[in-house]
Order: structure tokens, then C-alpha cells, then sequence
């Protein structure tokens, strides 16, 4: 990586893969992060999920003031919309070198169990077929991200955290030869 860019790190994957868990293990390395999911939870502790919205206003703004004073930031994010690959072509575009990392699971009714888990334990809940239809559309939208992405790492979180893939400048420089099922399709053109 560059020392004179600026970067933003973005995490991605679907509800339950493990985004906050990698992003906490690097919290000290990326500048602030930007979580949509803790703002709630800062905005209203009781309710979280009442916040969303103001939440991700909040986070839209800190985003774009990160970017406009050239700060390192990260983000993290199920990449089931268009915000996020926006906010990386505006970085782009502003001479940010862009790191991302994905996190995807064996299959979506694991993220369903995971979140399920992650409620028991009192984390916060998000409803089976909003998972379940950001699950397709994540994956749908990592072939837009590794376009954009400067340095892109796939990690399959299934059993534990393994690198499948790692992609530079466009350029696959590392697969493992049992590619899961979810990364084959992204994957293929490489």
C-alpha cells in the first residue's frame, strides 16, 4: 500500500459472516470506522433498529467528510445496495488507494444461524428474508467492488477465517484450490 494515499477499508459480506469481529482484530491500523449498526446503537440504546435511517445518514455524512479531508476510514457494510460502490468510485476519484475485504459464509441459511446465535446473546436482530435477500444481492454486487477495489480479499468465515482468494489492480495473485460454492461465480472470470 501506498504511504501517501489515503485508504478506505471497506468489510463486506452478509448479516452474520463475521465483518465486525476482522474489523475489530484491525481496528488500530484503519482510522475511524465508520458502522452504521454502532451509530444506532449510540443514537437511540434501547431500540437500535428504530435508527436506522438516521443512522445511515449519520454515517453517509462521516463518510463523505472522511473522503473530503482525505482521512483514512472503514466501513463496514452487507454491500446489498449501491451506497457503498458509489462512496468507493468517489474515493477512487479522490486518489484513495481501496482495500476490501469480503466475508462470506457456505450458504445463507448459515448467516440466518448466525444471527440467530448473535441474538441470543443480545446482539441485534435482523429479519430471515432481509438476509436472505442481501445475501444474492452482496454477491451480485462484489463483481461491481473488485472492479473498483485496489486490493480485494475473499475470505470464506464458514469454519474459521480462510483466505480463498486475493485480487491486486485487477489481477488474481492467490486461490486456493477449493474454491467454496458461494466465491465460485465471482470468482470464475479469474
Amino acid at each position: 500500500m501506498s504511504e501517501t494515499k489515503p485508504v478506505m477499508t471497506v468489510f463486506a459480506g452478509t448479516n452474520g459472516a463475521g465483518k465486525s469481529t476482522l474489523s475489530m482484530q484491525m481496528r488500530d491500523w484503519l482510522g475511524e470506522l465508520v458502522d452504521p449498526d454502532q451509530i444506532a446503537r449510540e443514537l437511540k440504546p434501547d431500540n437500535p433498529r428504530s435508527a436506522d435511517l438516521s443512522a445511515g445518514r449519520e454515517a453517509v455524512k462521516r463518510i463523505r467528510s472522511l473522503i473530503k479531508n482525505s482521512e483514512n476510514f472503514a466501513i463496514e457494510t452487507t454491500l446489498s445496495g449501491s451506497f457503498v460502490l458509489k462512496h468507493m468510485e468517489i474515493a477512487k476519484e479522490r486518489s484513495y488507494e481501496i482495500v476490501l475485504y469480503y466475508i462470506g459464509l457456505q450458504d445463507v441459511q448459515m448467516h440466518i444461524d448466525r444471527v440467530a446465535s448473535r441474538v441470543e446473546q443480545g446482539g441485534h436482530w435482523i429479519a430471515e428474508a432481509d438476509i436472505r435477500y442481501r445475501y444474492g444481492e452482496s454477491l451480485k454486487n462484489l463483481t461491481p467492488a473488485l472492479a473498483i477495489a485496489d486490493q480485494v480479499i475473499i475470505i470464506d468465515n464458514t469454519y474459521e477465517p480462510l483466505i480463498v482468494a486475493e485480487v491486486m489492480q485487477g489481477h488474481l495473485v492467490y486461490r486456493v484450490d477449493a474454491i467454496p460454492n458461494w466465491a465460485k461465480p465471482v470468482l470464475a472470470p479469474y
